[in-house]
């Protein structure tokens, strides 16, 4: 399944990007505005993440999709996930390269739209690192607002835990 927009195209994974993902991925940048990939960030990590992506969509507990371009190719990932309840989580992460472009945005909102019409999903959460104010104006661009609640997420290269602002969108 590919969903396409003016400008991205949004597919499955294979292993034949493992060697693009750890690139984009393992940038002190980028791994310090994420909660879970470990650091130092290597191939085996991105082969180990891309496998499980079948069996993770089969169980309808997350679904993953490479975020393309016709020039540049894989540029980062985004999908959603079941984390915390029963409510579908938007996770995303652009390669440096690709950050203030919109490609965020128009990720998000393909998938939110995917979501909605295929999964039937009403109502999706999500969450931003509070040093991280460009992902809270995807966010809220995209109709998400503030919950109210926060929490503290250990990064592997932070030295105390950071401060994730929760935010949640209904259709």
């Amino acid at each position: 399944m590919t969903l396409q927009t003016e400008r991205l195209a949004l597919r499955a994974f294979t292993m034949a990007d493992a060697p693009r993902v750890t690139e984009l991925i393992a940038v002190r940048q980028v791994i310090s505005m994420l909660e879970q990939p470990p650091w130092p960030y290597q191939l085996v990590d991105a082969q180990f993440w891309i496998s499980g992506q079948a069996g993770r969509q089969r169980s309808g507990a997350a679904y993953a999709f490479a975020i393309t371009t016709k020039n540049d190719g894989l540029i980062g990932s985004i999908g959603l996930q079941k984390k915390n309840s029963d409510l579908l989580d938007l996770g995303y992460w652009l390669g440096q390269p690709y950050w203030g472009k919109g490609y965020g945005s128009e990720a998000a909102l393909a998938v939110m739209t995917w979501a909605a019409e295929e999964l039937g999903v009403r109502q999706l959460e999500s969450g931003y690192f509070e040093d991280n104010p460009a992902s809270g104006r995807i966010l809220t661009k995209l109709g998400f607002v503030p919950t109210g609640c926060s929490c503290q997420i250990k990064n592997p290269l932070r030295s105390q835990p950071v401060a994730c602002i929760g935010m949640v969108w209904s259709a």
